[in-house]
C-alpha cells in the first residue's frame, strides 16, 4: 500500500512533451501585450519613437511622464486660444499635477508589471503543461487583449470621473473652478483609471481560471512550493500593495473634499466610492490568495486520497503488520503542509488593514 501511495502522486507531474511548445505560445502572447495591452501601448510610445531598438530607462521615463502630461499642451493651446479656459488659479494647478501624478504611477506600472509578467510565462506553461484546458489560457488572454474591451473599461472610466468633477463644481464650500484644461486632465486620469482597473481585474481573474483546469503539474512533495503558485504569491504581493495605496489615497482625498464641499450630492458619493475601491481591493489583494491556496489543499487532498481507502472497518494490513507505519507517517506529513508558501496572518494584516481604513473615513465622517 506504501508504494502506491508514493507512486500515485507523482503520475500528474509527468509530461507529454507539450511544455516548450506551448510555453512558445504563451509567450508570443504575452509579447502581443506590448502592442494590444492599450495603457501598455500608451506608456511606451514615445520610448518607441525615440529607440527603435531596446529601451533603456531614461527613455522609458521619458515616455512615461509625456504620456501622463500631455493634456499641459492643452492647456498651452487654451491660453493663447481661449485664457478663460485655462488655468488661472494655484487649487487648479494643484489639482492637475496630482492628476498627473496618478497617471505617472499608473503608466510606469503598468509597464512594469507587464515586464513583470513575463517572468510568469515558463512556470505557468509548466503548471498547466499536462491540463486538457491549456489552449484555454492563451484564448482567454487573446479575448483580453481585445482593443473594443478595453476602450469600453476606458470610456466608462471617463463617464465617471466628470461627473465627480461637475458635482465638486457646483457644491458650496472651497471648490475648483472646472474648464476646459481641467476636464482634459480629469477625463484623461478616468480614461487610464478605467484600463487599470480592466488590468486589475484580468490579474486578479487568473488563478480563478486556473482553478477550473485539471491535470495541473504542482510538486507532490510541497504543492505550495511550486515555482508558479510562489512566482504568482508574489506577483500578488506587489499588486496588493498598490492596491492598498491606492484605497488609502482615495480615502484621503474622500475626506479632503467631503470637508471642503459638504454638498448632498458628493457626500453621498463620497461614502460609496471608498467602499467600492476596499471592495476591489479585497477582490484583487485577497481573492487570489484564497484561490491559490484551494488549488493546493485540492492537491493535497488528492495525494492523501491513496490512504483513505471507503471501508468501515480497518484492513488485516493495519491490523496486523507494521507498513501501515510508512501511511500514517506520509498521511501526517502531507496533512500538514502549508497551503500557500506565505503566511496566513500576513493576508489578515492586509484585510485588517483596509477594513481598519474604511472604519477610520466613516468614523471622521460622522464626526465632521
Amino acid at each position: 500500500m506504501s508504494g502506491d501511495t508514493m507512486e500515485a502522486p507523482v503520475r500528474p507531474d509527468r509530461t507529454d512533451g507539450n511544455a516548450p511548445a506551448f510555453a512558445d505560445r504563451l509567450a508570443e502572447t504575452l509579447a502581443r501585450g506590448y502592442r494590444q495591452a492599450l495603457i501598455v501601448w500608451l506608456a511606451r510610445r514615445v520610448a518607441v519613437l525615440l529607440s527603435r531598438t531596446r529601451t533603456n530607462w531614461f527613455t522609458a521615463s521619458v515616455s512615461v511622464l509625456a504620456m501622463a502630461s500631455w493634456p499641459y499642451l492643452v492647456d498651452l493651446v487654451l491660453v493663447f486660444v481661449a485664457p478663460d479656459q485655462a488655468f488661472h488659479n494655484t487649487r487648479t494647478t494643484l489639482y492637475t499635477v496630482a492628476a498627473t501624478l496618478v497617471c505617472v504611477t499608473a503608466l510606469a506600472l503598468a509597464w512594469g508589471a507587464w515586464k513583470h509578467a513575463e517572468k510568469l510565462v515558463a512556470p505557468l506553461a509548466d503548471l498547466v503543461a499536462d491540463s486538457p484546458e491549456r489552449e484555454d489560457l492563451i484564448l482567454w488572454l487573446d479575448r483580453r487583449l481585445r482593443l473594443r474591451r478595453q476602450l469600453l473599461c476606458a470610456f466608462a472610466g471617463v463617464v465617471v470621473s466628470a461627473p465627480i468633477l461637475v458635482l465638486t463644481a457646483v457644491q458650496p464650500g472651497d471648490v475648483i473652478e472646472p474648464n476646459a484644461a481641467v476636464y482634459v486632465h480629469t477625463c484623461w486620469l478616468g480614461f487610464l483609471g478605467g484600463i487599470t482597473l480592466y488590468w486589475l481585474i484580468t490579474v486578479a481573474d487568473l488563478p480563478l481560471r486556473l482553478r477550473k483546469y485539471t491535470g495541473l503539474r504542482l510538486a507532490w512533495i510541497d504543492p505550495a512550493r511550486t515555482f508558479a503558485i510562489v512566482r504568482l504569491c508574489h506577483c500578488y504581493a506587489l499588486v496588493s500593495v498598490a492596491m492598498a495605496l491606492g484605497v488609502v489615497t482615495i480615502e484621503a482625498a474622500a475626506i479632503v473634499l467631503g470637508y471642503q464641499n459638504p454638498g448632498p450630492y458628493l457626500h453621498a458619493f463620497l461614502l460609496g466610492f471608498p467602499v467600492v475601491a476596499a471592495g476591489i481591493a479585497l477582490y484583487v489583494g485577497v481573492q487570489p490568495y484564497v484561490t491559490l491556496s484551494r488549488m493546493v489543499r485540492r492537491h493535497l487532498d488528492e495525494v492523501i486520497s491513496p490512504l483513505m481507502a471507503p471501508t468501515d472497518t480497518p484492513s488485516d494490513a493495519l491490523t496486523r503488520h507494521g507498513d501501515s507505519e510508512a501511511d500514517v507517517t506520509a498521511y501526517t506529513y502531507f496533512a500538514a503542509l502549508r497551503t500557500l508558501p506565505i503566511r496566513t496572518s500576513a493576508i489578515l494584516q492586509y484585510v485588517a488593514g483596509i477594513l481598519a481604513s474604511l472604519i477610520v473615513y466613516f468614523v471622521q465622517q460622522s464626526i465632521s
